[in-house]
């Protein structure tokens, strides 16, 4: 028994992202908190009379003589952010609405994406090597259960890092970050003369209402985008995005299904909270699916709920722990004054605070009921009572909805 409880995982999913502790590294630094407490200052958010953001410059102040990030480079993906919000803000300004100002955490996912993206264009190998060291380190204090396994260096590197997940609370802006990801990544295509290369841009949903919903969306930022119909236009290479439930991928194709075999593998491949649109061993099929589309393109994946997906599941939890590109999940939402407050009785404040991590991070007040209960998690610790004191926002997570 001893033996068995041993060979099992014991090290929880947050302390083995090898990519997301590479990307820290580059800044000297290992916990997101380290960035984050130099930059939640509401005051900094926006930008200069210059058109640089405030955030630039206070990371170049207190973060300098990086070697992996001068100065100078951090303009570049500075003012390439720049340049992708006024993109996305054409429309709404046009419009009379409110501009995106991006708060803190997600420029720094944005400046992430940049940093990865020049990387992975203009060097995959030595990129990969990199990780690799990442995870040697990573792996250094933790029992051979819980080890990542390295990324193989005599493989060609492009394929091996061509999927980006983003691990974000939900009401932390998800869609907006995916709006300014497809800019990003079509730059640096065109930056490195591939954009030819691109055969379709495609976005995998759990349901139809929220394909619905990012339709809409994607018309606010001006971004062409349509719902995927296999009878017109979709079955042809387009510049619009193409919205399609994951539910309708299969391996041959049906009335309301389309076969996996109708794509080709060189695409730009959207993935929004996946893991609801697949129960049970669905799972490894949708996976199956995205791989394919994405075989010779780039994915980049958003969900709130990783941590409860690779659950019990070592492949899962090696595939995102070197594909989770930035940590923002719950425990950094409610850190940061989003969420819902709980109070449980008959343990004391601390051990509460402790078990914060415990929330789903699924679970926002921006998307709960008053009436929703205590999360069950929660009420599997022992000898636990439990109430709910309050619900709503303790704070709004930013401006026009990011």
């Amino acid at each position: 028994m001893a033996r068995r409880a041993r060979n099992r995982p014991q090290v929880p999913f947050v302390f083995k992202l090898v990519l997301n502790q590479w990307l820290l590294s580059q800044f000297n630094v290992k916990r997101f908190e380290e960035l984050a407490e130099q930059l939640r200052n509401e005051a900094l958010e926006g930008l200069d009379e210059n058109n640089i953001h405030h955030f630039h410059h206070e990371l170049t102040a207190r973060f300098f003589n990086l070697t992996q990030l001068p100065t100078e480079l951090l303009l570049e993906y500075d003012q390439n952010i720049v340049k992708h919000t006024q993109r996305l803000n054409e429309r709404r300004i046009t419009r009379g609405e409110e501009p995106i100002v991006w708060k803190y955490f997600q420029y720094l996912t944005l400046l992430f994406s940049e940093i990865y993206l020049d990387r992975y264009f203009r060097d995959p190998e030595a990129l990969l090597k990199e990780l690799n060291k990442q995870a040697a380190a990573c792996n250094e204090d933790k029992p051979e259960a819980d080890r990542i396994a390295a990324f193989d260096e005599a493989s060609e590197a492009w394929p091996q890092l061509n999927k980006l997940a983003f691990w974000m609370a939900t009401g932390s802006g998800k869609t907006l970050l995916m709006h300014a990801n497809i800019l990003q990544y079509r730059h640096y295509l065109t930056r490195h003369r591939r954009q030819r290369e691109l055969n379709r841009i495609i976005l995998l949903t759990p349901n139809e209402g929220l394909s619905q919903q990012h339709l809409r969306e994607f018309e606010a930022a001006g971004i062409d985008a349509e719902l995927f119909d296999k009878d017109g236009r979709g079955l042809f290479s387009g510049h619009a995005v193409e919205i399609l439930e994951v539910t309708r991928l299969k391996d041959e194709m049906g009335e309301r299904t389309i076969a996996i075999d109708a794509f080709e593998g060189n695409n730009l491949v959207l993935v929004d909270e996946g893991h609801r649109g697949a129960s049970g061993g669905e799972t490894g099929a949708w996976m199956s699916y995205r791989n394919a589309l994405c075989e010779k393109g780039f994915s980049f994946e958003y969900s709130a709920t990783f941590g409860q997906a690779v659950k019990g599941d070592p492949k899962l939890t090696e595939l995102y722990a070197k594909s989770t590109l930035c940590d923002y999940s719950y425990r950094y939402f409610y850190g940061d004054g989003f969420g819902k407050d709980y109070q449980i009785l008959n343990l004391d404040e601390g051990t509460q605070q402790n078990q914060l991590e415990l929330i789903p991070d699924g679970l926002p007040a921006l998307v709960l009921p008053a009436a929703t209960a205590l999360p069950r998690a929660w009420r599997s610790l022992p000898g636990v009572q439990h109430r709910e004191t309050s619900v709503g926002l303790r704070r709004r997570a930013g401006r026009q909805g990011p």
